[in-house]
């Protein structure tokens, strides 16, 4: 994961991340919420937004109120066939921001 705090809009309840930006990039969301950007022509990830963010946090918060966002380094290049990240792709590059 890059060094990038992330940013929390309380007014749409939305938490974002972008390390990198792009002047095209592609998103996809999966079944968590979590939004993924990514460049459309290496699938790299670029960062990330959780909109309803509340209740995301409440939904994965750890017992020492941290939480953990699992993004994928690539996003799956068959976006047609595959619009979610499963557990294959998950543990086959993870990058988990943990935050406190």
């Amino acid at each position: 994961m890059k060094d990038v705090e992330p940013t929390y809009d309380q007014a749409t309840d939305t938490l974002k991340a972008i390390w990198r930006g792009h002047p095209s990039a592609s998103a996809v969301t999966n079944a968590k919420g979590v939004t993924v950007f990514f460049d459309p022509e290496t699938n790299e990830v670029l960062g990330y937004q959780i909109k309803n963010f509340t209740a995301y946090y409440e939904a994965n918060k750890q017992s020492d109120g941290s939480y953990d966002v699992h993004l994928p380094t690539r996003v799956p290049v068959n976006l047609e066939e595959e619009m979610d990240f499963d557990e294959e792709q998950l543990r086959s590059g993870v990058r988990i921001a943990e935050f406190y």
